[in-house]
């Protein structure tokens, strides 16, 4: 039934009344009524008194109290209800704040203990310790099972109810719904375990490698200090052969050892050849005492036979002896007066140490047993200088290899994708014309990245360059450069011509180098690419129609000496015409090329 006393104050100061129970501030709209309003007004005007004045404060109390999103209630020193808001009411199941008058925490869903931090015993605890201390509890957090099943997380405050006396009498408490942030705080606390433990397993996998990385240098410092201590007794003998075992620049080991082989002898002149992988000796280093006008050789100089009959260890003479030497020491010989030293390591030829006398004289029995020590001292300096070599390149083979596996299975894929979506994108039908161009375009730069991925992943394999048809390195050249500039790529290219891995790779620098300059310096807006076989030559040329140059300016810039060389080194020539305004012509000729291809166009399926 209506409250007879409000709806005649609501009715007197010209509000309508509102069929509610006692307290309740909302209309059926669930909106602040207009009675309550109209009587706060009142009571601002003076209109009301006494016990008008009085229901009227206690039915704006009601309102806010009701307009709040924390549940709140208080409690007796028994722990029964005294009052509570209407969201109260709603998590207990109740239709009203006032039929949880006079009851407790057990006659309510959140009684039950079935949960931690939860159950009657656990809050009215918290009540008796609130009035016990008269100190609030802030910030408690519970869980609850409210009236509809759900069990949800509160944040509990709870502060002591005092009378007019001060005298704790009960205890007033509000609890929030929290569980969208616990739940958001156990996502975080998830996701930064989650990054804690890959941290711990990527230190583990560093401190792992760094353990691997100090043992391998620890063994590698103790053979050097064993091979060190090999050598004290021969580096006393010289201060030479001592500087010599110190160095582990090839170059300097080389120098040092001719310094050293003067210091010992007399003699007309010295030098140091190795074996390439063909077993042809190559001249590495030479000195002529008193005579510095002479400079460094040519590098790669062979050398044709010679040593006359001498052979390297482990080989066969034409008089069935063997290169090494019975006893132990590589074997020495004289060829024509010159005497050689063979350079050895682990029973492999290295190459050898010549010494040619001066006219008219020979070298001493002294003199060779002096050089037969400093040729072992250079054996072994060689060996580390060579080993040292080795382990670097090897090092920087496996980053690179590393790195282009990490590139290829990452970037390479994904730049793979988009070119697929990027084609797709293109073909659609319901596409306007800018859109298809966008799209075109956004295919073309796709395709583009892929393919100097491509070209980066070759640059970090570079065996992989001998291997891949020669048409298809072509073709990802031009893709690569068609997606840097604007420029059209015109290609002829006949794709059964595929030459020798030399030759191939030779080639494949220079269009390099061309189209980079091209898109560099140039300017150009179409590109003509042309490979054919005519005859017994393979020809190769580049042609822009960009800004040209003045040949002469340019003698020296644009890798065109870098292209002569290789061009040079596989014996094919190389010519570039170019005018200002009228564009650059880059022209390759491999003359004998049936020898260089694969398989020659004429034999072709």
């Amino acid at each position: 039934m209506p409250d007879p006393t409000l709806t005649d104050m609501a009715a007197r100061v010209g509000a309508p009344a509102a069929d509610r129970r006692p307290g309740d501030g909302y209309d059926r709209g669930g909106m602040a009524s207009v009675g309550a309003l109209s009587l706060y007004a009142a009571m601002l005007r003076g209109e009301l008194e006494g016990d008008e004045a009085l229901q009227a404060s206690q039915h704006i109390f009601e309102l806010v109290l009701n307009s709040v999103h924390h549940a709140i209630w208080w409690k007796d020193a028994n722990s029964r209800f005294l009052g509570c808001n209407r969201k109260l009411a709603e998590y207990a199941g109740v239709g009203h704040p006032s039929e949880l008058v006079g009851k407790t925490d057990a006659d309510c869903a959140w009684g039950n203990a079935e949960l931690p931090r939860s159950g009657a015993p656990w809050f009215q605890d918290h009540d008796r310790m609130v009035m016990e201390t008269g100190e609030p509890l802030i910030g408690l957090r519970e869980q609850v099972r409210i009236a509809d099943g759900r069990v949800i997380w509160v944040e509990t405050n709870k502060v002591p109810l005092t009378d007019f006396d001060g005298k704790v009498v009960g205890t007033l408490g509000t609890f929030t719904d929290i569980t969208s942030r616990i739940e958001a705080e156990a996502e975080l606390q998830s996701t930064l375990e989650d990054l804690d433990e890959r941290v711990r397993e990527r230190t583990s996998e560093l401190s792992r490698a760094n353990q691997t990385l100090r043992r391998e240098v620890e063994e590698r410092v103790r053979l050097e200090a064993q091979e060190r201590a090999q050598r004290s007794h021969a580096e006393a003998l010289r201060d030479t052969a001592a500087a010599v075992a110190r160095s582990l620049q090839l170059d300097d080991v080389i120098e040092q050892v001719l310094i050293g082989v003067e210091r010992l002898c007399d003699h007309e002149r010295s030098y140091v050849a190795f074996y390439d992988n063909e077993g042809v000796l190559e001249l590495a280093g030479e000195r002529y005492p008193g005579r510095p006008d002479r400079g460094a050789p040519e590098p790669h100089t062979r050398i044709t036979d010679p040593l006359g009959g001498w052979s390297p260890p482990g080989e066969t003479t034409e008089d069935g002896s063997s290169g090494a030497a019975a006893g132990g020491r590589a074997a020495m010989s004289k060829v024509n007066g010159a005497v050689v030293l063979p350079l050895e390591a682990a029973e492999r030829a290295l190459g050898c140490l010549v010494i040619e006398p001066r006219p008219g004289q020979d070298l001493s029995d002294s003199d060779v047993d002096r050089l037969a020590i400093l040729a072992d001292q250079a054996s072994s300096a060689i060996s580390n200088s060579r080993s040292l070599v080795m382990a670097r390149s090897l090092a920087a083979l496996e980053e690179r290899q590393s790195l282009a596996n990490d590139l290829h299975d990452s970037v390479s894929q994904t730049l793979w994708t988009a070119t697929l979506l990027a084609e797709t994108l293109a073909r659609a039908s319901d596409l306007s014309a800018e859109q298809r161009d966008r799209a075109d375009r956004l295919h073309a730069l796709t395709a583009g990245a892929l393919s100097e991925m491509r070209t980066l992943l070759l640059e970090l394999r570079p065996s992989v360059i001998e291997e891949t048809p020669f048409a298809d390195l072509v073709h990802q050249l031009v893709s690569a450069f068609e997606s840097r500039r604007r420029a059209k790529c015109e290609v002829h290219l006949d794709r059964e011509v595929e030459p020798l891995p030399t030759v191939k790779v030779a080639l494949y620098r220079i269009l390099q180098e061309s189209l980079n300059n091209v898109s560099r310096h140039a300017d150009a807006e179409g590109v003509h690419i042309s490979v054919e076989v005519t005859g017994d030559v393979l020809e190769m040329r580049v042609r822009d129609d960009g800004a040209g140059f003045e040949m002469g300016s340019a003698s020296e810039h644009f890798g065109l000496r870098i292209m002569a060389e290789r061009a040079d080194a596989i014996g094919a020539s190389i010519h570039v015409d170019s005018c200002l305004g009228e564009g650059t012509t880059v022209s390759v000729s491999v003359p004998e090329v049936m020898e260089l291809l694969v398989r020659p166009p004429e034999q072709s399926p």
